[in-house]
């Protein structure tokens, strides 16, 4: 019995290992071909691998993005390839990789000229063809221009500053008489309710919460494999986005047959405008609030990075209890409160740059692109993997949470290994709103509350970076 089991062990390994050489070499021959194909009077292509028919090299991708070190998949073709520039399959499409922070930075900032936005096409499809990420030119330009002047300082100052308090408050209330909750639900939670109601005027209520769930289901199928049978994550979340979209067409609609009703919202001023058809209204809408993960996410990441750094929650508590006493106790902070927590702005540039909510950008080549002795063909897409960036050597134990890193360097705008929410012409609209969110939370949840974690969460990246166990925590009431 015991000689079966170890010809079993045996016979089962050597399979393993045979199918590893298969794929190695499948994946190094298709890289040739590919590498061939470009005229070598202009360059030649970078080193890599285009992995297994079909799914590429994207389950090695995700196996590496679901472990506590998403820089694996990363760090081991750097090795091979002695670069950190080559080629990859990932997403069901062949793809430059690039884990090079200067020419990530150089692609986002030439944007339009050199290089162009365009996804894969399974997130294409759930983004929308109108989403914010991938429209181009006029539209593009209008759009965000829209955008940003929904989210300009003066509406920060005065609307936002307002809003994102009373709902805070609000919230902190019924998280108070719940006593313990799942932190990164009720986070989510919160930022669709602050989000719904500046799109589309809708109140805390059954349906936001409905809008919260069929998000995750979009959210997830947005990085998911293109597989659309039933049950599957990107079957779901195309459902998901279907309902989405025909929940914006009925409140279209709802207001059109009641014009006497007055609405100070985006959606009023999308639809007031004229010329953007009903499909660009929804895509746009649709990724504005997609977009509002970022402070859902970061928000969780920051609780638990602090629960597991007393150093920094007591110095946190120091710059807002420091707050609270000028203010005389819990009254609404102003934009010169807010401009004044500094150690407060060290924990979100450290948690945004350990929480790599958005793992890179896609941009296709509008020509032939020479870097570091390789052509990048026009017409090829380019995956710029910030995260690779944002847990570079460059950091100082770059796995370690330490806010104090950016004590000296607040202003982390021309740093090309942090662009949390991109660079150039698609800069993220929302990354000044996504910052007060956070800024404004801290400051009331740590005043109120002293907590305790309820499990030991660990962080994943797959498919969208969450907290494994939903951060479990038991809140008291601070005196």
């Amino acid at each position: 019995m015991a000689d079966q089991i170890t010809l079993m062990v045996v016979a089962f390994t050597a399979a393993v290992v045979l199918v590893h050489l298969i794929y190695r070499a499948w994946g190094n021959i298709q890289g040739r071909r590919e590498r061939n194909k470009v005229d070598t009077n202009h360059g030649r292509l970078p080193p890599g691998s285009t992995g297994w028919p079909l799914v590429g090299e994207t389950l090695s991708y995700y196996l590496s993005m679901t472990s506590n070190h998403p820089t694996k998949f990363i760090e081991e073709r750097e090795r091979r390839y002695k670069s950190d520039i080559f080629i990859s399959h990932l997403y069901g499409e062949k793809m430059v990789v690039s884990a090079d922070a200067h020419f990530n930075k150089f692609v986002l900032q030439n944007e339009g000229r050199l290089f162009r936005a365009k996804y894969p096409k399974a997130m294409n499809i759930m983004i929308g063809k109108y989403g914010l990420l991938t429209v181009h030119g006029d539209l593009h330009r209008k759009l965000h221009g829209i955008a940003v002047n929904l989210l300009r300082s003066e509406r920060l100052k005065v609307d936002f500053m307002e809003e994102i308090q009373t709902l805070v408050h609000s919230t902190l209330d019924r998280w108070a008489e719940k006593k313990e909750i799942f932190l990164f639900k009720e986070c989510h939670q919160m930022i669709i309710n602050l989000m719904a109601k500046q799109l589309l005027d809708l109140s805390s209520s059954k349906e936001t919460s409905e809008i919260r769930k069929l998000f995750i289901d979009f959210g997830n199928a947005s990085v998911a494999l293109p597989i659309k049978i039933p049950g599957s994550t990107y079957f779901n979340g195309i459902k998901s986005r279907e309902l989405l979209i025909k929940k914006i067409l009925e409140t279209m609609e709802e207001r059109r047959q009641h014009p006497e009703v007055a609405h100070h919202d985006l959606l009023a001023r999308l639809m007031e405008e004229g010329t953007l058809s009903e499909e660009v209204i929804c895509d746009f809408i649709l990724f504005l609030l997609f977009a509002g993960q970022t402070s859902f996410r970061a928000m969780p990441f920051a609780i638990k990075f602090l629960s597991d750094c007393p150093k920094a929650l007591q110095q946190m508590k120091e710059e807002h209890d420091a707050i609270l006493k000028v203010k005389g106790g819990h009254h609404k902070l102003n934009w010169d409160d807010y401009t004044s927590m500094k150690f407060t702005q060290c924990v979100i540039n450290e948690t945004l740059r350990l929480s790599n909510l958005a793992a890179g950008f896609f941009r296709e080549a509008l020509e032939d692109t020479k870097v570091k002795g390789y052509v990048i063909p026009k017409g090829w897409v380019i995956f710029a993997f910030t995260t690779a960036n944002h847990l570079d050597k460059k950091f100082d134990a770059p796995l370690k949470f330490d806010p104090w890193r950016w004590q000296q360097n607040q202003d982390s705008s021309y740093d090309p290994f942090y662009i949390p929410f991109g660079a150039g012409a698609r800069l993220c609209p929302g990354y000044n709103l996504a910052k007060l969110e956070l800024a404004l939370f801290f400051h009331i949840f740590i005043t109120r509350f002293r907590w305790e974690t309820l499990a030991n969460d660990k962080i994943s990246y797959l498919p969208l970076p969450h907290l494994t166990k939903g951060l479990p925590i038991r809140l008291h009431p601070r005196e």
